[in-house]
């Protein structure tokens, strides 16, 4: 989970952002708070930093961050596990010299479950990139991790959101790196939705009580903020609500679509109010089911309801514009079903014109922002991604869906301090089509000023927004970001 932004960037939603914050647990240990947290050693000899960030570039700011800090060698970078988002700044950091460690199970995961994992992914929105680097070190090989007065001692923790995990404990401070089984916050993801692996069992709560029994002063997790006493017995918790539930449910002979319907309409207010940001309720249920029933493959991405609202107009317009002006004002009117139903309906009447699949595109992508769990999101970021492909077939030129899709890179790119290059490429592409208005001018002009934003050249987003009111002087975005 990001750390909590500025007021500014709350009120703003294209205001410059931080891309990780590091807090202090104690002298010589901290956690990079990000998207995924890092935590970082500090000894003598040098640093050591537990999972290495969710893309490449965020790895680069963190290797600068501590570069500056401390002036101090990255020593060992250490995977908790093998998830996308512990493991993608692994290049990053060996090029620095720091040795790569992870459990064998890690190393095998990495390369074993990468297909799935990234067809996941991939299917959610995220640019993947190149396959993290494999660590060539096995922390069953290493004995204890000396930084010069501070010691790493790592251990093979009991499976909890997956099979492979490593706990890293300071025993000079007392700090335990836990990785994702421990996660605050937020709801919990409770194991990726492709793979066979998570709240299954009673498993998360042993390792739960191997974490306990550490008795450490900080539990550095894998999201969220530091854990102590309070955020394990809150994680025990929902645990064991969850798997208390789905099993009575199951053992009744309900279907998985019952018990859904059932779970989700019976939580309690106290789970109703942890803050959703990655995983959910909904997905906790299939987690569980799916360590109940054979699902037929790994997983339980499969058989997941959809997240997209969709209903159809009980009015049939002619042509595209009208059908065009009906999704916009279901949008604006807060119907969203209404609004996805109309711009599939516009695919149907006009299935050769790239306009229709680029409104469906626009449509869903406009709906995701009502939908709180970024991976539910991905729903609608999948199809939006399927429509925008189906435009450009059909006209590999046309620049609104050209558009569309860079805004959708540049806007990722912003939220994750992701890399830019695919953002700037297609809205360079946009510009070259002579149909864009100059609305949609103003819009690629905007979008490349929020590139340079997540790049950190204030100068030359300015000078882009400033452009974007020069095509359209009534465009609100830009003028947003020019605050």
């Amino acid at each position: 989970m990001p750390p909590p932004a500025p007021s500014r960037a709350v009120q703003n939603p294209f205001a410059p952002r931080t891309y990780g914050t590091l807090e202090s647990l104690s002298p010589r240990v901290h956690i990079w708070r990000n998207i995924v947290n890092s935590t970082v050693f500090v000894g003598e000899r040098g640093i050591a930093v537990v999972d290495t960030q969710v893309n490449q570039a965020l790895a680069r700011r963190l290797l600068e961050h501590l570069k500056q800090a401390f002036r101090k060698p990255i020593l060992f970078a250490i995977n908790t596990h093998y998830h996308w988002d512990h493991t993608n700044g692994n290049a990053i950091f060996r090029d620095a010299g720091a040795t790569l460690v992870c459990n064998r199970d890690t190393a095998d995961f990495m390369v074993s479950k990468a297909p799935r994992q990234k067809g996941f992914l991939a299917s959610r929105g995220f640019e993947l990139g190149a396959d993290p680097v494999v660590p060539a070190v096995m922390a069953e090989d290493c004995g204890p991790l000396d930084l010069g007065g501070l010691t790493l001692r790592l251990s093979r923790g009991h499976r909890a959101e997956t099979d492979d995990p490593t706990l890293v404990w300071c025993p000079e401070e007392r700090v335990l790196a836990a990785g994702d089984t421990v996660m605050t916050g937020s709801f919990p993801i409770f194991g990726q939705p492709s793979q066979r692996e998570g709240l299954e069992d009673d498993g998360w709560l042993g390792a739960l009580a191997e974490v306990r029994g550490f008795d450490a002063l900080h539990v550095s997790p894998g999201h969220g903020p530091v854990a102590h006493a309070a955020e394990l017995d809150q994680l025990e918790r929902i645990v064991r609500w969850f798997l208390d539930a789905v099993r009575a449910h199951h053992a009744a002979g309900r279907t998985l679509g019952e018990t859904l319907a059932a779970v989700e309409r019976d939580l309690p207010e106290w789970i109703r109010a942890i803050p959703v940001i990655w995983g959910t309720p909904h997905y906790a249920v299939l987690r569980v089911w799916a360590g109940l029933a054979d699902l037929g493959q790994p997983g339980w991405q499969h058989v997941k309801p959809t997240a997209i609202p969709e209903r159809f107009p009980s009015q049939r317009a002619i042509d595209l514009a009208a059908w065009r002006q009906q999704a916009e004002s279901a949008i604006e009117g807060g119907d969203p079903a209404l609004a996805i139903g109309c711009a599939r309906a516009a695919t149907d009447a006009h299935p050769q014109d790239p306009g229709a699949w680029t409104l469906l595109a626009a449509t869903l992508i406009a709906t995701s922002r009502g939908i709180a769990s970024v991976l539910e999101k991905g729903d609608c970021f999948d199809a939006a991604k399927r429509a925008l492909a189906r435009a450009l077939e059909l006209d590999p030129a046309y620049g609104p869906a050209l558009l569309q899709s860079g805004q959708f890179h540049a806007m990722m790119a912003y939220r994750n301090g992701d890399d830019v290059k695919p953002a700037q490429r297609l809205l360079a592409q946009a510009l070259e089509d002579d149909r864009l208005t100059a609305r949609q001018r103003a819009e690629v002009a905007f979008f490349r000023g929020m590139c340079e934003r997540t790049l950190g050249n204030e100068g030359g987003a300015r000078r882009r927004y400033a452009e974007a009111l020069q095509a359209d002087p009534g465009f609100m975005p830009a003028r947003l970001a020019m605050l």
